[in-house]
């Protein structure tokens, strides 16, 4: 597997493109993810449940809870979920603002207020997210070497 956060490597990815597949790939999952999580809160929790579902650190809220068992399923949108868990764990900010907006559509201003910082910031993190949602979801487009030659008749 290449690592991507390698300097040498991350030179030769292009950004743009790579931050517009992290869009494309939210706005196909985030849908889904809500529906998901719209048909999960319906089903009521059972205690099995909650025991499988708390840590160690003290019980989790009710929507983590919900998250945790969306990614019991083995498909794709818990695959999307457990992507967005593991960006969270790499860089808490960005992942908090990927749960947020992916699994609830809050607006960047309800987010910049959730999470206590600025809205420019939020706009800041928004390219960030979107660029490890692509790595995170093997949608990475690398900058293509092309060689020409031209010869004079």
């Amino acid at each position: 597997m290449v690592n991507v956060f390698n300097s040498e490597i991350a030179s030769k990815i292009d950004m743009r493109k790579t931050i517009a597949n992290g869009k494309e790939v939210f706005l196909l999952y985030q849908p889904l993810v809500e529906k998901r999580l719209k048909q999960l809160s319906k089903i009521p929790i059972n205690s099995a449940s909650i025991v499988v579902c708390s840590n160690s650190s003290g019980l989790k809220s009710t929507d983590s809870k919900l998250i945790d068992r969306l990614s019991w399923n083995n498909d794709q949108i818990a695959l999307f979920i457990e992507n967005i868990m593991n960006i969270k764990s790499f860089d808490p900010l960005i992942g908090e603002y990927l749960k947020l907006k992916c699994f609830y559509r809050l607006s960047d201003d309800a987010i910049a207020r959730r999470i206590n910082v600025s809205l420019r910031s939020v706009a800041n993190y928004k390219s960030k997210a979107f660029y490890y949602l692509a790595i995170y979801t093997n949608q990475v487009e690398f900058i293509e070497e092309r060689v020409y030659q031209f010869y004079l008749d």
